[in-house]
């Protein structure tokens, strides 16, 4: 009775143990990774057609079974399901296939966005297509694609350099005059101040508020180059204040103009229209109550031409007729000069320069009037815009028509500038 009783309680122990180490299985077995039945498939770039692979494709083929065969002794291919291409051990050995194939045909689709060029580079080495890394081969037809020139910058070619003066258009507001003012011409329209001293009337000023500026021009379209045909327009009102009265206004000419000029090489020519008139100021009549005022009025047109000897020195004449004219006018005058005025843009250091006009009048017997300046000048850095300061010297007729008859003679300083 007492061994069997003992021979129970051993039996009982062992069934015991016996269900303690299958409860240890199954946990194990629960605790490790599970495979789906489906088999991996490795996504391939030509989706069904794997009957039909082009060359490229195949050529990819080879060179992953290359890649991968000595790392991995498990080489892909495509389209094939992983489970056939070799004994998968464990689902680390899995994990570290996966994380090694190439971008194209791993299932992370961040990293395939990020090296999709790594593929690119699989398909296209010196190795697979020496003949297009290849200069010296015949038959290629990437033959210097290593040398292909770079350019250095794009649209770096300006007008001047394309055109080199041949190329013309049309220009709206052009910034410079073909065929500009005279220098030294006492009726031009620009801006000017001038303090001047004549033996009979003492110290005078003579101001003119004025300018001449390009409207349309057909030309050449390098600004270095200044030819073509330009329509221009002109307009001044030159007033003379009395210093000597308290800069009373003594007289003003009034000018406008509409040139038509022309230039090519050292030529340059005008046809121009302009009219001007004559008006004396309240002032001198009620300082000299006897005088007898005029109607001074001339509607001329202008020929002229000019010539340059060099950039620098410049030849010109025109003459002139007036088919309307009042207060004592005459159709015919003559103007012709020469003047010297550096083309050349020298910044703020300037440069000297020095003109001579002559005005003959048909109105005074063929007289007229010798007008000289001479001083120092400054040309725009980006245009041809001229500023002068300087000595001037006038022998003759008066340049204020309301007193066309009278003659003096004045030397003093002024300042000018022509657009």
């Amino acid at each position: 009775m007492r061994l069997s009783i003992w021979s129970s309680v051993r039996l009982a122990l062992l069934g015991l143990l016996l269900c303690l180490h299958n409860g240890n299985l199954k946990a194990q077995q629960l605790s490790q990774p599970t495979f789906s039945a489906k088999p991996f498939m490795a996504p391939s770039p030509y989706g069904d057609r794997q009957n039909h692979a082009s060359p490229r494709a195949s050529h990819a083929q080879r060179t992953l079974e290359q890649q991968y065969s000595i790392q991995q002794h498990n080489p892909v291919k495509l389209g094939t399901p992983l489970h056939q291409t070799g004994p998968v051990q464990s689902a680390g050995l899995k994990q570290e296939i996966t994380q090694t194939l190439p971008p194209l045909y791993s299932q992370n689709a961040v990293r395939q966005r990020n090296q999709f060029n790594q593929v690119q580079q699989v398909e296209f080495t010196q190795a697979d297509y020496p003949a297009l890394f290849d200069s010296s081969s015949q038959d290629s037809n990437y033959q210097g694609l290593e040398t292909m020139p770079v350019p250095e910058s794009n649209y770096s070619d300006s007008i001047e350099q394309l055109c080199a003066g041949d190329c013309w258009g049309w220009t709206v507001l052009p910034t410079d005059l073909l065929y500009t003012s005279y220098l030294a011409g006492p009726k031009e329209s620009r801006m000017a101040l001038a303090v001047l001293n004549e033996k009979d009337i003492g110290w005078q000023m003579e101001l003119e508020a004025g300018a001449r500026v390009g409207i349309l021009r057909y030309g050449s379209l390098n600004d270095d180059i200044l030819e073509g045909w330009q329509l221009d327009i002109e307009g001044a009102g030159p007033p003379r204040l009395n210093i000597e009265e308290e800069l009373d206004l003594d007289a003003a000419d009034f000018r406008v103009g509409v040139p038509l000029t022309w230039r090519r090489g050292p030529y340059q020519a005008k046809f121009a229209y302009y009219h001007t008139s004559a008006h004396v100021g309240d002032e001198y009549l009620v300082r000299n109550p006897g005088f007898q005022r005029i109607n001074y009025v001339r509607d001329a047109f202008v020929l002229g031409g000019g010539y340059f000897i060099d950039p620098d020195l410049r030849l010109y004449g025109e003459i002139g007729y007036a088919f309307n004219t009042d207060g004592g006018a005459q159709p015919w005058e003559l103007q012709f000069g020469v003047e010297f005025s550096p083309a050349d843009h020298s910044g703020i250091y300037g440069a000297p320069f020095w003109a001579v006009n002559g005005y003959l009048r048909e109105e005074v017997d063929w007289g007229g009037n010798v007008n000289i300046m001479v001083g120092w000048q400054w040309r725009g850095d980006r245009n041809n815009h001229l500023f002068r300061i300087g000595l001037q010297y006038l022998d003759g007729k008066t340049m204020q028509y309301s007193f066309f008859r009278n003659s003096e003679r004045m030397l003093g300083f002024g300042t000018w500038y022509d657009f």
